[in-house]
C-alpha cells in the first residue's frame, strides 16, 4: 500500500500544475478553510483527515452535540453515521442551505441522508466487491483535474447500501459502477440552497489497496474541499447598483455597476 501521505502530495502537485487557478483555491483552504469530521466505526476518517488540506481541521465523536457548524465549510460523516438527527438535522440543512458541502459515505445513507434529506436518494439494498468506474458527469467539478477514473476498481465493503436515486431532476449521479447492478450509482450529489451534499458507496480509505484506487479516492476528497471554499470564499460577489452624483455634470445621472467592496 503507498503511503497516504506521498498520494495526497502528488494529488496536490497535479492540481497546481495542471489546473489554472487551482492554487488559489488550495491556498485558500489552507488559510481559511475549517473542516469537521465525525468519526465512523467503519469508514475511518482520522485516516485521511490529516492529509486533507485546510486551517482547521476538527475531529468529533458520533455522539456528541453538533458544534456551530456554519463555521465550518465542510463536514465529513464517516459511516455509519450513528449521530442523533434530531440534534443534527436543522443545523446540517442551515449548514448546506448557506454554501457548506456534506459528504457522507455509506450507512449514512439510510441514518442520516435519508431522514434529513428525504425525497433525495434512499437506501435500497446492499452490494459487495469490486468494480470498475463509469464516469457519469464528466464535466462535474468533483472530476476536476482527475484524468480518468474510468475503469478504476471501487472497493465496495459487504453490506454496503446501495444508493437509489428518489429525484433524478436534482440528484447527480457523477460516477457508477454498471458490473455491480441496479442501484450503480457509486458517487452522487445534489444540491441543497447553494452547498451540495455528496454521497459515495463504501468508504474512501478502503480505496487504498491500490495505488489508482488511492489516487482517485484522495482526489475526490480534495475536490469536494476545493468546491465548499469556491462557494464559501470565492465565489464573485454579487454586484450593487452606484448612483453618481447628479449635481455633477451628468444628465440623465449616469449607473455603473462596480464590485462590492
Amino acid at each position: 500500500m503507498v503511503e497516504l501521505h506521498k498520494v495526497f502530495d502528488k494529488v496536490l502537485q497535479d492540481k497546481i500544475r495542471t489546473i489554472p487557478g487551482k492554487a488559489k483555491v488550495i491556498e485558500t483552504a489552507k488559510t481559511k478553510g475549517r473542516l469537521l469530521a465525525v468519526h465512523g466505526n467503519y469508514d475511518y476518517v482520522e485516516k485521511i483527515l490529516p492529509h486533507c488540506y485546510a486551517a482547521v481541521k476538527v475531529l468529533i465523536q458520533p455522539n456528541e452535540a453538533p458544534p456551530n457548524l456554519r463555521d465550518f465549510d465542510v463536514v465529513f460523516v464517516g459511516c455509519p453515521g450513528k449521530v442523533s438527527v434530531s440534534q443534527w438535522a436543522k443545523p446540517l440543512v442551515s449548514f448546506v442551505e448557506v454554501g457548506g458541502v456534506l459528504l457522507t459515505t455509506d450507512w449514512c445513507l439510510a441514518n442520516l441522508v435519508q431522514p434529513v434529506f428525504p425525497q433525495t436518494i434512499r437506501q435500497e439494498g446492499t452490494a459487495q466487491g469490486t468494480f470498475p468506474l463509469h464516469v457519469r458527469q464528466p464535466g462535474h467539478p468533483l472530476l476536476e483535474g482527475i484524468a480518468s477514473c474510468e475503469g478504476t476498481r471501487w472497493i465496495v465493503e459487504g453490506a454496503s447500501h446501495r444508493i437509489g436515486i428518489l429525484n433524478r431532476k436534482a440528484v447527480e449521479v457523477i460516477l457508477d459502477a454498471p458490473t455491480m447492478g441496479e442501484p450503480a450509482a457509486v458517487l452522487v450529489t445534489f444540491p441543497v440552497g447553494k452547498g451540495l451534499v455528496v454521497h459515495a458507496i463504501s468508504h474512501f480509505h478502503l480505496q487504498g489497496s491500490e495505488e489508482t484506487g488511492e489516487y482517485v479516492s484522495a482526489y475526490l476528497v480534495t475536490n469536494v474541499i476545493d468546491e465548499a471554499i469556491r462557494r464559501r470564499h470565492l465565489e464573485p460577489l454579487a454586484p450593487r447598483i452606484h448612483v453618481l452624483d447628479p449635481s455633477k455634470p451628468s444628465s440623465p445621472p449616469r449607473i455603473r455597476i462596480v464590485g462590492r467592496r
